[in-house]
């Protein structure tokens, strides 16, 4: 199923319609990956793909205004931590009754599970576009630790976004999607697409 290729201002358009004009190589990069039509050369288009925050940002408004049609937009965000970082009465206590100065052994167990949070925990973030068939659907799924510049743990290429779509599951639309929003999100089978993400550029 086909999107156009871009948008063309006809002095009707809105202001968002307008921002996407101004950034329309970047949203173009997107709407010809959505108009591949088969796995392999989607896959092999993906390996050079380098999709900005700016480009997600203009994808995502799009669908939400109804820019993408036919394509219909859905969203999914989850936090989630273990459970043996949330933080106990014992723990509040610990730290309280430390008081100023150099932390006990209690207190030191109690501030190690605060800092190992923002390592484990997982924010995660999903960006469907779907036909109203529901037969053809792409997919953008991500967490914080897929953004992170170094450590990352695509070794390969560093800060990225997962891609997926109908040709990479044998599931359809509405088990995939069930999957992402249960508690423990289960994203379907993906590819890595480059991100970039402004967050890491260094400032001039």
């Amino acid at each position: 199923m086909h999107l156009m290729a871009c948008l063309r201002y006809s002095g009707e358009y809105t202001d968002f319609e307008k921002s996407i004009l101004m950034n329309q190589s970047g949203f173009e990069k997107v709407i010809h990956l959505f108009n591949i039509e088969d796995k392999r050369p989607a896959e092999k288009y993906c390996r050079d793909l380098v999709i900005s925050s700016e480009d997600l940002f203009h994808i995502i408004l799009a669908g939400r205004a109804g820019g993408m049609a036919p394509y219909i937009y859905a969203c999914h965000f989850a936090e989630s931590m273990p459970e043996h970082l949330h933080l106990t009465e014992n723990d509040h206590s610990a730290l309280r009754s430390n008081g100023v100065g150099p932390l006990n052994r209690e207190a030191t167990k109690s501030l190690n599970k605060i800092t190992q949070t923002f390592k484990d925990r997982r924010m995660f973030a999903a960006h469907l576009f779907y036909s109203p068939s529901k037969k053809y659907w792409h997919l953008f799924y991500f967490d914080q630790r897929d953004l992170e510049a170094h450590g990352n743990h695509w070794k390969v290429g560093g800060p990225h976004i997962h891609y997926s779509r109908e040709s990479f599951s044998n599931e359809p639309l509405e088990e995939v999607w069930r999957k992402i929003c249960s508690k423990a999100p289960r994203p379907p089978k993906s590819i890595h697409v480059n991100y970039d993400y402004h967050h890491n550029r260094k400032k001039e």
